[in-house]
Order: structure tokens, then sequence, then C-alpha cells
């Protein structure tokens, strides 16, 4: 009897799952398949762009295309919207291309150079409350139009396995330049100091160095062609900058060069100068040699004193240093391996970073703008002290003029 009631019970439970199973289908089948793709119901954005033309924003994005394609390279298109405010550019956008931006994608922010003279840190708190804008994606300055850029960034990934946004991300990752994020660049904002940084993007068409955005070709197959591949010739070479744009509330200030940079990078935490070239070395071997060496760790410690009501920031410098070239006028050879860190070649080293950080702080000091986080530091380390000498000048935002900054470095070989 027992078993006949199990049996019975089996078989119910198919029954029903099975029934439980057609219910399901036949209720949510139908909708299922008629719904749109979710890439047909949103378009993908890639990269943005904003640009002040007149008194009006144009935003621009860079979207992905439904259309896959056989090469390394994507299928990607410029659109673009022009308004009063960035809500309703964006708004124009969706109108064209009947979908929904989805910016969860954006690996790069572009903000052209006649725009950065407005408060770009409000529009862009506002992407990021209204969009959903990632807090991580990089921001750059260009000094061309935006959108320009952007086009060019889509015929270089069409054409080629280049992408721009990679190019930028290497750059923050590997080589010497400041995180310019958005985080970054809002906490930048919201400071004590209300100063952030962005890298500097240039379009230039007889630039010696970057990357050739325009398709190559094999010859024009008749003159419309040739005539139209003359005309894309301009603006068709990327190069991005070790320069970088300083913004004081939100508003573009001025532009740090590259040899301005390099003293930023050696006393910022998180942040690695990539080589490092020592001039005028006469010892091991060697007769009035550059070295240059790729720098592997620098560990940063700021000491901070106050000495009659003054401040004293001391940085010890710990690096370990890969000698990589050796450039001399004797045709003497000798390998970069062979290099050891003497006191002599430490104190030469010392002295190149002194003046590097040196010629940083006398134009910060000029432009009254602490991009390196001095403040941040002083306040940590005594806030009281550091108040009481803040009270004591007539203009705080001159502080750094009266802040002494010590270089200490000891410098090693790495050792693989």
């Amino acid at each position: 009897m027992i078993k006949n009631i199990k049996k019975y019970l089996k078989k119910f439970e198919k029954s029903f799952a099975l029934s439980y199973f057609f219910i399901i289908m036949i209720i949510f089948l139908p909708t299922a398949i008629t719904m749109p793709s979710l890439s047909f119901r949103g378009a993908i954005i890639t990269a943005i762009g904003i640009d002040k033309v007149e008194d009006e924003v144009e935003f621009s994005v860079l979207t992905l295309s439904d259309i896959s394609k056989d090469n390394m390279g994507e299928n990607t298109k410029v659109v673009s919207g022009k308004n009063s405010t960035v809500a309703n550019a964006i708004s124009s956008i969706e109108s064209q291309i009947g979908r929904r931006l989805k910016m969860g994608h954006v690996g790069y922010v572009i903000v052209s150079q006649s725009f950065a003279t407005e408060d770009i840190a409000s529009v862009l708190n506002t992407l990021t409350i209204t969009t959903k804008l990632p807090n991580s994606v990089s921001l750059i300055m260009s000094r061309d139009s935006a959108k320009d850029v952007l086009s060019q960034a889509s015929k270089l990934e069409q054409s080629s396995m280049y992408k721009l946004r990679e190019i930028i991300q290497n750059e923050f990752n590997v080589n010497y330049t400041k995180d310019t994020s958005l985080n970054n660049f809002l906490k930048g904002y919201f400071s004590a100091t209300k100063t952030s940084t962005l890298v500097y993007l240039k379009l230039d068409k007889d630039a010696s160095t970057g990357i050739n955005s325009s398709p190559e070709t094999d010859g024009a197959s008749n003159e419309n062609e040739s005539n139209q591949s003359q005309q894309t010739k301009t603006n068709n070479v990327i190069s991005l900058q070790r320069e970088h744009a300083v913004f004081v509330d939100g508003k573009l200030k001025y532009i740090l060069s590259v040899d301005e940079m390099k003293g930023i990078n050696w006393i910022v935490e998180n942040n690695l100068q990539q080589l490092l070239t020592i001039t005028g070395v006469n010892e091991q071997g060697l007769n009035n040699a550059s070295l240059s060496f790729e720098v592997q760790q620098n560990i940063i410690k700021p000491n901070v004193a106050f000495r009659n009501n003054k401040p004293i920031i001391t940085f010890e410098l710990s690096l370990k240093l890969n000698p990589v070239e050796i450039i001399q006028q004797t045709k003497q050879m000798k390998s970069p391996k062979d290099i050891v860190i003497t006191e002599e070649l430490n104190n030469k080293i010392n002295d190149t970073i002194k003046k590097e950080v040196a010629l940083t702080l006398n134009k910060l000091r000029k432009e009254k703008t602490d991009v390196v986080g001095i403040y941040k530091i002083l306040y940590s380390n005594n806030h009281k002290k550091f108040n009481e000498f803040l009270e004591s000048l007539n203009d705080k935002t001159d502080f750094l003029s009266f802040v002494k900054i010590n270089m200490k470095v000891d410098a090693k070989i790495f050792a693989s």
C-alpha cells in the first residue's frame, strides 16, 4: 500500500513539474521572443566628449555599432546633440538614435579646452548622478574639439587594433602620470585647495610623434576618393601629451609642461616616474656620460617639522633603479648592467631630482596651486600648528611660498 502511494506521488510530482513548465512557457515565451535585444534597447557608449559651441553645450558620444567587424577593430559611431544643458543634449541624442544611452562601459571623458573655462565639475557631478557614469573613468582635456577627438578615435578603432581608451589606461598604469579619474577630479574639487588636474591631449596634422588615425589605403580608385583622402588628412595624429591641465574650482587655470610634471611625480604617492636620466657621469670608466634608469620602485616618506612657525617637509625617497642605457662620446663600450650606485652617483641622482622638484614648486608657488597634496601632508601631520601657520598669512592661497621642501634620496640597483 505504502509503495503504491509513493509511486503515485512520484508520478504526480513529475506531472506537476511538467505542467508548471508548460504554464511558464505559455506565459513568458511570446514576450521573450518579441522583446527587442538589450543592444537594441540601449546604446553602449564607450567614450564621451563635451564642447562649448557659442552659448550651447555639445555632448558627443562614441557608441558601438550592432554590426560586427571581421578585423581587429570595432565598429563605432559618433553621435552628438546640442542644447543649453547637458541633460537636454543627452535627451536629444537619445531621440536621434531611438535608444537609451548606457554609460557603464565608458572608458574616458574628453573635455575641450574651450569648455574648460566653465565650471566643468558641476557638469561631471550631474553626469555621475543622472547617467550612472562610473567614477573610475579617465578624464582628459583636449586642446581641440572633443567631438573631433572622438571622430579620430572612431577611425583609429575601425582601422587598427589600437584603441584610445587602452592608450589612456596604459598611461595611467605604466607611465608617469597623475591619476586623473573622475573620482580624483571631484575629490580635488571638493578639497581645501579646490585643485584638480587632467591629462592634456592634442590633435596635430603634422605631428612627428603620435598615432595616425586615418585608415591606411593602397591608393584611391578614382579622383573623388583621392580628394576625399586628402581631406581626411587634417587633424589625424592623436598625441597624448604628458602635460597636465590644472583646474581650480572646476575651471582651467594653466598647463603644466612635461618637465614640470616630472617633479610632481617624485613626491606624489602612487605615481611612478618611469625613467630617470643622469648627465655628466665621470666614474666607473665613463666620460661625461648620460645614464638612463627605469624606476622599478619609489617609496616616498614625508617628514614634517615646524621651525619659527614655518613648515619644513623632507621627502625621503627610496628608489630601486634598473640601468637601461649609457650614452657617451667615447667609443668605449660598457654594459648598463655593470653600473653600480656609488656615493657620488647617488649624489648626482639626488641633485637631479632636487632640480626637477624645484622647477615644479616654482611653478606651483607662482600660480598659488597645490597639485601635489602639500596641504594634506601638513594638515594630517600636525593640524594645530598648520592652522596657526595659515592664520599668520595675509594670503592663505599663497601658503606654498612659505613651505620649505627638502629631498633625501637613497638609490639602489633593482635586483630581479
